[in-house]
């Protein structure tokens, strides 16, 4: 057999829900020490391949394995009891609770009902020397930006003996910044002989951070390859199963005579965002970029409604917006679709 042996294996697991096939005959193995990423559009059945692995779902057919003996994985606890855990974009975490407290919670040390602290202390300092993951045990975890937060979520993982941790879009919260760390992370963990599964749709981040990559398609496994034998383009031809060029039109400028329909001057608010201005013609895209917590989501927010501005004016159609609440917007013609809804799903 050629390189590690499988951690998990699943083979010709299929998952519906009513009418929709959500997995269909999908035959994947994650070995350890690899980083093996999971890639496709909204819908092609990724994340319910992640929940199978976790036990939150029960496939309806096929056979999962680990370490080659078939197991029934009937709830998360029995998935953490072989091995498998995993860490959500909405981190699971008490808020109100120390760093040390959500690492060790219900696998506490104690004697006659009473924790042992120190024996606490020690096991937190063994792990974080061990696993090369810096974070402080006594910060209550609402304390911590979200990065620090997914590290007490993977030193969670590491002290109850994960040996597979799935990471379903572990960086959609994060800048780019935090991004680098938690790659880093990954691995460091890898190379101890950790498997991890990756959901992801930033595409950048799978072909620069895994080892493996397998693209899933209207439920179906398309195929699994080494990462470093893909690009960008075959990766989003595998995930929509034909070119790039074949699915979006060619690019059109908006002419230079078209009507002006949005109008945004000088809007700003203290601490987040500040003399924001620009425009956008009928026919015309403009993409407001900026990194996490660079004010863009507050901006449209502001435009929207949805949150205030102190200064500044927004015009529709030459005429003032209501942005009293997203009501008054949407009766002047604005409308919102927030990136909760979308799932961040850029390709």
């Amino acid at each position: 057999m050629h390189g590690p042996v499988p951690f998990v294996e699943l083979a010709g697991v299929t998952r519906r829900f009513g009418a929709t096939v959500a997995v269909n005959d999908v035959t994947i193995a994650f070995a350890p020490g690899s980083i093996h990423a999971l890639v496709g559009e909204n819908g092609a059945g990724k994340s319910t391949l992640g929940r199978i692995v976790a036990g939150v779902i029960v496939p309806d057919e096929g056979t999962v394995r680990v370490n080659g003996e078939p197991v029934h994985l009937g709830s998360p606890r029995a998935a953490i009891d072989r091995g498998i855990t995993t860490i959500a974009q909405e981190l699971a975490l008490v808020p109100s609770r120390s760093v040390i407290e959500n690492i060790f919670l219900g696998i506490e040390e104690s004697a006659y009902g009473v924790v042992r602290t120190r024996a606490l202390e020690q096991r937190f300092t063994e792990l974080v020397e061990r696993t090369g993951i810096p974070v402080r045990a006594a910060p209550r975890v609402r304390e911590l930006s979200a990065a620090e937060q997914q590290k007490v979520e993977i030193l969670r993982a590491l002290a109850r003996g994960a040996r597979l941790i799935i990471m379903d879009e572990p960086t959609a919260r994060l800048s780019t910044g935090e991004t680098t760390g938690l790659h880093e992370t990954m691995r460091r963990l890898a190379a101890d002989g950790t498997a991890i599964v990756f959901i992801s749709h930033f595409l950048d981040e799978v072909l620069e951070v895994s080892d493996t990559v397998s693209i899933m398609r209207d439920g179906r496994l398309i195929r699994t390859t080494p990462a470093a034998a893909e690009t960008h383009a075959t990766l989003i031809e595998g995930m929509i199963g034909r070119s790039l060029e074949a699915t979006f039109p060619a690019k059109r400028r908006a002419p230079a005579d078209a009507p002006e329909v949005l109008r945004v001057d000088g809007l700003g608010r203290p601490g987040a965002f500040e003399d924001v201005s620009f425009s956008v013609r009928a026919g015309e895209v403009v993409v407001l970029a900026g990194l996490v917590g660079s004010g863009r989501t507050e901006v449209v927010r502001a435009i929207f409604g949805a949150d205030p501005s102190t200064s500044g004016t927004v015009t529709v159609n030459g005429r003032p917006a209501d942005r009293s609440s997203p009501a008054g917007a949407m009766a002047s013609g604005i409308a919102m679709v927030p990136e909760s809804q979308i799932g961040r799903a850029h390709v």
